[in-house]
């Protein structure tokens, strides 16, 4: 998710086509629909789902920065990205974009899309180019939600990601959300569980820098963990 006009327009409300190479450039009107989305979706987590956030200054204001979380719920891309103030970009299946009221809405607020087969090289590009464009992107690693609210193995190929484009990372722990909307079930449970997200200390490329991805990776899990341990329903 990514912003210059004061008026939203259907034109500006996306970046336009850029030549092979260019700046990604974000509109200030693309800025206030994302953070318009962004504060109805927060009064809606607080309530219907009473999320409280825990440590959000964690989270860098700027610089690129990509934010490593568990998977337990479609909830999961807004309560997180509601937690604080900055543009963040979400990784999205492919497939979601083809229903299409659903799907423009995450294209305009510029989720990436993801093949869910295959190594899904672009949407991999995509994510490098924004975090080298010094935006934020919040990745999860387990690949798809959750069956019983416990943490599935992580993948560890976003390690070389954060390299390449010299990242923080910033792990995250969200809880409460598979209660309150596992897949099993068609629609939210508002009120079931206390919805909890909490964002550990960044990790900055300079604690990283000579480790490899399993090593990144296994440091990342284990501060999930931690926190997920701390703030799950109990």
């Amino acid at each position: 998710m990514t912003s210059e006009s004061t008026t939203p327009t259907r034109q500006d409300a996306k970046p336009k086509p850029r030549a092979h190479g260019a700046k990604r450039v974000v509109t200030r009107s693309h800025a206030m629909w994302y953070h318009f989305c962004q504060g109805v979706l927060y009064l809606g987590m607080k309530l219907y789902f009473r999320i409280k956030y825990i440590n959000s200054r964690n989270v860098p204001k700027s610089g690129p920065t990509l934010l490593v979380s568990n998977h337990q719920s479609f909830l999961d891309p807004p309560a997180i990205g509601c937690g604080y103030f900055r543009m963040t970009n979400f990784l999205a299946r492919k497939t979601l974009f083809k229903f299409k009221p659903f799907g423009k809405l995450i294209d305009s607020v510029d989720a990436i899309p993801l093949e869910t087969e295959g190594l899904g090289f672009a949407g991999i590009k995509e994510t490098l180019r924004r975090l080298k464009n010094n935006e934020a992107v919040l990745i999860f690693p387990e690949g798809s939600r959750c069956y019983d609210g416990e943490l599935a193995p992580f993948t560890a190929g976003y390690a070389s990601i954060a390299a390449k484009s010299n990242a923080t990372i910033v792990p995250v722990a969200i809880a409460g959300a598979f209660e309150a909307y596992p897949r099993t079930r068609a629609f939210p449970s508002p009120f079931k569980k206390r919805v909890k997200v909490e964002y550990g200390a960044p990790i900055l490329p300079s604690e990283y820098a000579g480790k490899s991805d399993e090593e990144v990776n296994n440091l990342v899990v284990s501060r999930i963990k931690e926190m997920y341990e701390r703030i799950r329903p109990h």
